[in-house]
């Protein structure tokens, strides 16, 4: 009987016990909700008033998941909102991003910093040549003189497509386009934006990596 008594005992102090991990892991998880709802306020507040110009630390690594480019936040852990308005592909390329990634990230930021979507992820209008992958910018190239062979196979996106720079496209022709050949080809480009989504925002047909966030102000 006492035996049973003692296994009862230690039974109720073992079940108490798992119950006040319980509670202690709930409050724990309730503080990390707490704290992560905490920063998705601050992330929208941000983005409704001043686009990317308040965006810091964990808002900014936030947004970046929002975006879907969380690879980038180590590359990017120097880097906040403000100082991504200033910067060029060029200049995103110096923290170990890709072209196409760089060319990405700058596009979501423009469209986040205008407040031109009312998507999380910031994405171009489907239908454009910005949110081209790289099957369609490769379909679009493959159209042209077969002198532009050579960049079908360069992997570029929309993106990337609209903030190329005549020594970025003879880099990737291997140097077997001349400089009126790349320049010629950016025209094309271009006009090709132009045509595809003239009738659309200006900005959907004029934006470019190659220039910093703030000095684009279109309508």
């Amino acid at each position: 009987m006492a035996s049973d008594k003692q296994e009862l005992e230690e039974l109720q102090t073992q079940e108490l016990r798992e119950y006040h991990m319980m509670v202690e892991r709930r409050d724990s998880l309730l503080g990390i909700m707490h704290g992560c709802t905490q920063i998705f306020d601050s992330l929208a507040d941000c983005l409704s008033v001043s686009g990317l110009d308040d965006l810091r630390a964990q808002t900014f690594y936030e947004w970046l998941c929002n975006i879907g480019m969380r690879k980038l936040s180590t590359a990017l852990k120097d880097v906040d909102g403000r100082t991504l308005t200033m910067l060029t592909v060029g200049d995103v390329m110096e923290y170990d991003v890709t072209f196409n990634d760089a060319a990405a990230l700058l596009l979501h930021g423009y469209i986040a910093h205008y407040k031109l979507s009312d998507e999380s992820d910031f994405s171009p209008p489907p239908d454009s040549v910005l949110s081209w992958d790289e099957e369609q910018t490769a379909d679009w190239i493959s159209t042209l003189d077969a002198l532009y062979g050579c960049l079908a196979d360069a992997d570029w996106h929309g993106a990337a497509l609209c903030s190329l720079s005549p020594p970025r496209i003879i880099e990737a022709s291997k140097k077997t386009l001349k400089g009126t050949d790349a320049v010629k080809f950016i025209g094309l480009v271009r006009q090709m934006r132009i045509e595809t989504d003239g009738n659309k925002a200006t900005w959907v047909s004029k934006w470019n990596g190659s220039i910093p966030i703030d000095s684009q102000v279109y309508s």
